[in-house]
Formats: structure tokens, C-alpha cells, sequence
């Protein structure tokens, strides 16, 4: 992403290996959620 912002998720192995996710693929994602918890590195602040 832009200016080296990442977005991190957590899936079960048999979803990366049923979508052929690789550590280091780039892929896309459509998020759609009622909850969503964001975080920040404070080391960074």
C-alpha cells in the first residue's frame, strides 16, 4: 500500500491454501464488517 502502510489478517491454513495464499503474495481484500479493531505500534508515536 501506499507509503508502506500494511494490513494485517488473521485466516485458518485451509483458507490461504484454498485461496493459494503465499507469505509474501501481494493480494487484494473488500472488508466489510460491523466490527473492526484498529491498532497502533506506540514505539511509532
Amino acid at each position: 500500500m501506499p507509503g508502506g502502510v500494511q494490513i494485517v489478517s488473521v485466516i485458518t491454513k485451509e483458507s490461504a491454501e484454498a485461496m493459494k495464499i503465499a507469505e509474501g503474495k501481494e493480494i487484494s481484500a473488500v472488508i466489510k464488517a460491523s466490527h473492526v479493531m484498529l491498532a497502533i505500534d506506540c514505539e511509532a508515536c
